[in-house]
């Protein structure tokens, strides 16, 4: 943990153009009829991982700093009444050893405290799709309840999160995530809040029964005294790192 730590410690690079504005529209186009912006972003993002990450190096080689986000680009899901450029943006990705669709099973938990860093509660509702996805439903749609704890505050909230099978142009099968708050959240006791938070997320299937994965997330915390967006960064990364490394082992586990 503290090597992790030493090594995100280093300021990531900004992230190009054309990764950022793939990672946005993947966001905003989610939940489009026609899956084509979406199989394009992946596509670009994918290329963009390669030419600019080293997914064998620390935390900081596989991140990037994406561009903040803009009002039209959330205009898709029930938000908080905050501005998302006041988000952190921090993006990490990761290549895990197992298939795609090993990792299929972890969005069917129903409790997700095991593979979700920090969580010491986390109980996820099915609201639609849990009968059919993947392959006869393109949509898998959940209701989280979470607390989470760290060293910083103690918060429950509610996180939507749906999922989305595609496929690219190759043949390849990929998978999409998106994860927003409706509403932000207090920390208990403290002067702490989850203001607002999205993330957009991929599993590519790659060769070698390899998968490619990336998280990009936005989120706002307000702190009391308030916390530098460098620190904010860092500790966001780590737990995103430590969400991959959960899900790998929880596959190597079963």
């Amino acid at each position: 943990m503290l090597a992790l730590f030493f090594f995100a410690c280093d300021t990531p690079p900004t992230a190009s153009e054309p990764f950022s504005d793939a990672a946005i529209a993947a966001l905003g186009a989610f939940d489009d009829e026609d899956p084509a912006v979406m199989v394009r972003a992946f596509t670009q993002l994918e290329v963009e991982i390669a030419e600019s990450l080293d997914l064998d190096g620390d935390v900081t080689l596989r991140s990037l700093t994406p561009d903040e986000l803009a009002v039209d680009d959330v205009a898709g899901v029930v938000h908080p009444d905050r501005d998302p450029t006041l988000t952190v943006p921090v993006a990490l990705a990761w290549r895990s050893p197992h298939p795609l669709t090993a990792h299929d099973p972890i969005a069917f938990l129903a409790d997700q405290v095991g593979v979700e860093p920090f969580a010491i509660a986390y109980t996820r509702s099915f609201l639609d799709g849990a009968d059919c996805y993947p392959g006869a439903c393109e949509f898998l749609r959940t209701e989280n309840t979470i607390t989470k704890k760290n060293i910083a505050m103690t918060v429950s909230f509610t996180l939507f999160k749906d999922w989305r099978d595609l496929e690219l142009d190759d043949g390849r099968a990929a998978r999409a995530s998106r994860g927003w708050m409706q509403e932000g959240a207090d920390a208990d006791g403290g002067g702490e809040r989850i203001q607002q938070s999205y993330a957009i997320e991929l599993w590519l299937e790659e060769p070698g029964d390899t998968t490619l994965r990336l998280l990009v997330l936005w989120a706002e915390t307000t702190f009391d005294p308030p916390e530098d967006e460098d620190i904010i960064a860092l500790t966001t990364r780590i737990g995103m790192n430590d969400l991959f490394v959960s899900h790998d082992e929880w596959i190597e586990g079963g």
